[in-house]
């Protein structure tokens, strides 16, 4: 039996997406230059109806497809559902469902095959022109359950509207009932695309063949970069490996726009807002001098200064103006903030009259680069007119989350997309802490638009699934969190979460198979959680700010939830997150205590007392925006183990593929792989809240799918390995885990497409 989570109709939520895809996706999700376009093969990979090529689906695009049949099955009516993704540039990686019945037990009745499977390929182009490529791949990987296990290597040339593939394909032998890939042993195809919405084909492996024709629905019938068609196939030989004639229809997504790095800079400068077309232009004079910040009383409610001097850089390399601006321009400053859907704000004077801008995010929910953004283009819509050094610092959860320091003239010119001037320079945690870059303000505007004085009501769907299991195809349990949460002070908070259920198979009813998962009726959570930067640099490194920037000192950040957690746990939590530098390297560690609330009632399973005890290590490739991640240790159940996984970001949208080996006492140890999509539900940049009650959206949403992997003769349902408490996390404070000095770099196109909209 195989378990796993998943939600198919999650990837059309990338409709949502602001940013246009890249030129080649709005062809097709695998249109090549010379016009063939390629789609998702029944068998999980790139290619015709039976045999794959050498393409791959786009970097960044997901597809769905579906085929009215199941080759190589004994009884090859049913139903074959395939969800790819293009996971990295040379590698695409694709689930696969095929059944003959969706709602038959098959514990209770004959319910024919019914297999979850997975598959991936890697690709290289050989030729500079774009005609020859390389590919190698595997269907049905992992897993003791195997109907359609094949390895196959293939060369693909193409040329104008006409696309040729070769290659060698080696099943596994026979599979279970019988069942035998239809790819193997030497295959090849031929594919003609004499118009763009036809294509037409004939392939031959297994000394069989097959021709094909599909088409495709215009581009103007579709959101920008879709990809819609549908196939008519027909077997030319006399096989029982497919019926004689079937359908198949596929739908590619974009997720996102292609990463678009900012030039990288030497590690000894600074990082700076600049414009991407002048890269030279973004380098300020570095002979000049810079000016002191003074130290001064601390103001009440802001974090502790550490006392130390700090500079103000220059980006345009222009002096400030002697006139400052008035208390009036200061006040209206804070006044379009609040307008942008900031709160917390605060507005004051450095002592080298330079302006200091502090402001919570509350209201982009996908990014905190859009907020920043935000910020940026109100100061210098605000105080663009004269050449006014501003210090801005954007929190999330009244943590410092990025800074940027500059000039507000060079910043109005850098969002009008001037390259006479850097728009300003970055800086996060890990570089210094940044609460320094306001020590000694005295502020005209404090905790403007309080976050405290508005509560906050947010909805978010819970989704829990089994599919391909024995006892169905299809199960799932659908329900609504609601939960009421009010900030306090900085860094804390009070939530209570209610769920509710909202529909749910058979199999997830009381009774079912799947009920102790199902989604009742329950308070969920009641907790306090208080979030606070630890002051290392001031415990490791006393009066050596040198020291405290070159380890990351800054970039410690601690927090602690109380109350009760998932339903039915009460203890606490606590974890530590350290990023330092530009944020390649994240380091956190959690340590906790639960006790069941009701240990024994069947529908509320897991231990009596729950000591997770995890440590986790990240590093983000940049070019890629890749997170490598690994975690070991004790989990929720106390199963001791690890996770390993690789999350790939496309902008607000992730695709994370893991392994997870954990083992319960005196158990066998137990392996399972999967993969989760994680994606924001709420529009952009959500209303700001007016009046004591705001309504928002989840943060994101996620969901996936896991499956055990080498059981015997079988892949058993089993649920509690390797589970994460049910707790907030330092994560979600952190942009999802995207708050490091080079995740802003390369997002700088970004955070001025941001700052041009957030003015009139």
């Amino acid at each position: 039996m195989r378990a796993f989570r998943v939600a198919l109709v999650a990837v059309s939520v990338a409709a949502l997406q602001p940013f246009a895809p890249p030129a080649h996706a709005g062809a097709g999700a695998g249109a090549t230059a010379a016009g063939v376009s390629n789609t998702l093969g029944q068998a999980g990979f790139t290619g015709l109806g039976i045999t794959p090529n050498a393409h791959l689906l786009h970097w960044g695009r997901a597809e769905l497809g579906y085929d009215n049949q199941l080759p190589g099955l004994r009884n090859t009516t049913g139903h074959n559902w395939v969800l790819g993704f293009g996971l990295l540039p040379n590698v695409e990686i694709a689930g696969r469902l095929a059944a003959n019945t969706l709602h038959t037990n098959c514990l209770a009745a004959n319910c024919g095959a019914r297999d979850l499977s997975a598959s991936g390929k890697a690709s290289i182009g050989l030729d500079a022109q774009g005609h020859w490529r390389l590919g190698a791949g595997a269907t049905d990987v992992g897993g003791a359950v195997t109907y359609f296990r094949t390895l196959y290597g293939v060369l693909t040339y193409d040329q104008g509207p006409w696309q040729a593939s070769a290659g060698l394909a080696r099943r596994s032998g026979a599979g279970i009932n019988g069942s035998r890939s239809p790819l193997d042993g030497p295959f090849a195809s031929l594919a003609w695309q004499p118009l763009p919405w036809l294509r037409a084909h004939v392939e031959m492996a297994d000394a069989q063949a097959w021709a094909g024709v599909r088409v495709f629905a215009p581009a103007a019938w579709l959101p920008r970069g879709w990809q819609l068609s549908a196939g008519a196939h027909q077997r030319l030989t006399d096989t029982a490996l497919t019926e004689r004639q079937w359908w198949s229809a596929n739908l590619s997504v974009p997720l996102y726009h292609v990463p678009a790095p900012a030039p990288r800079r030497p590690s000894a400068e600074p990082a700076r807002l600049a414009a991407p077309a002048s890269p030279a232009a973004v380098a300020s004079d570095p002979g000049a001098p810079a000016r002191q910040a003074h130290k001064s009383s601390q103001v009440a409610g802001l974090p502790p200064s550490d006392g130390a001097t700090t500079p103000l850089p220059k980006p345009g390399s222009r002096a400030s103006s002697p006139e400052a601006p008035a208390p009036e321009d200061l006040l209206q400053l804070a006044a379009r903030l609040q307008d942008a859907g900031l709160e917390d704000i605060w507005v004051g004077r450095m002592a080298d009259h330079s302006i200091a801008v502090r402001a919570e995010n509350a209201s982009y929910r996908w990014n905190s680069v859009d907020a920043l953004g935000a910020g940026l283009g109100v100061i210098a819509h605000t105080l663009g007119d004269q050449p006014t050094a501003f210090r801005f610092i954007l929190t999330q959860r009244q943590q410092p989350l990025v800074a940027v320091t500059g000039q507000a003239d060079c910043l109005r010119q850098w969002i009008d997309d001037a390259a006479s001037c850097a728009g300003g320079e970055l800086t996060t945690p890990g570089m210094q802490p940044l609460d320094a870059l306001h020590g000694g303000a005295d502020w005209l505007v404090q905790r403007g638009a309080p976050s405290s004085e508005t509560l906050r009501v947010i909805v978010e769907p819970v989704l829990r699934t089994n599919i391909g299991s024995e006892v169905g195809a299809l199960d799932a349990s659908l329900g609504a969190s609601i939960g009421l949460q009010l900030p306090l002070w900085a860094g804390a908070s009070a939530e209570v979460r209610q769920a509710v259920p909202v529909y749910e198979t058979r199999n997830y009813e009381d009774g079912g198979v799947f009920a102790s998962r199902r989604v009742r009726t329950q308070l969920e959570r009641v907790a306090f959680t208080q979030t606070i930067r630890l002051p290392v640099d001031r415990w490791l490194a006393p009066g050596d700010p040198l020291a405290a920037r070159r380890w990351g000192l800054g970039a410690v950040t601690g927090q602690v939830t109380l109350g009760r957690i998932g339903g039915w746990w009460d203890g606490a939590l606590a974890s530590v997150r350290w990023e330092p530098a530009e944020g390649l390297h994240r380091v956190t560690a959690m340590a906790g205590h639960f006790r069941h609330a009701d240990p024994g009632e069947p529908n509320k399973p897991g231990p009596q007392s729950a000591t997770p005890i995890l440590g986790s290590y990240r590093y983000y490739v940049s070019p890629t925006r890749t997170a490598l991640e690994a975690t070991a240790g004790r989990f929720f159940y106390n199963d001791l183990g690890l996770q390993l996984g690789l999350r790939q970001w496309f902008d607000d949208v992730s695709v994370a593929v893991y392994y997870k080996r954990t083992r319960f006492e005196n158990q066998p140890v137990r392996q399972f792989g999967g993969v989760e999509i994680s994606l924001p539900l709420t529009p952009r940049r959500e209303r700001a809240a007016a009046g004591p009650v705001g309504f928002m959206g989840a943060e994101r949403f996620a969901t996936g799918l896991e499956t055990t992997l080498r059981e015997g003769r079988g892949n058993p349902v089993r649920f509690g390995h390797g589970l994460l408490p049910p707790a907030p996390t330092l994560d979600a404070t952190f942009n999802s885990d995207r708050a490091g000095l080079r995740y802003f770099e390369d997002n700088i196109r970004r955070i001025r497409d941001a700052a041009r909209h957030a003015v009139p």
